[in-house]
């Protein structure tokens, strides 16, 4: 589970980083941007209406950033279940 809270951190940097306007062609910020970008591809188009640069709320990070400790906490509970059911 530490990994749905690394990726959640990431994304939230990166999500701040979109809404402070960061300059991409910093090297942290590209790092954070190609880091996170695999995690944000699959819905990025719900970001294609809005401008490249400047202070913008990415869509696509806030979703993801909804759907990762969501998907954790349920794979949390499937897997007590499943060990609760083997104990049994």
């Amino acid at each position: 589970m530490w990994l749905a809270g690394a990726a959640e951190a990431l994304l939230l940097a990166r999500l701040l980083a979109r809404l402070l306007a960061a300059r991409p062609d910093s090297p942290a910020v590209a790092a954070l941007y190609a880091a996170t970008w695999p995690l944000v591809a699959p819905l990025a188009a719900l970001d294609q209406a809005q401008r490249q640069f400047g202070a913008t709320l990415e869509i696509s990070t806030l979703t993801i950033a909804i759907l990762v400790p969501a998907g954790a906490c349920l794979l949390w509970l499937w897997a007590a279940t499943r060990s609760a059911r083997g104990s049994s």
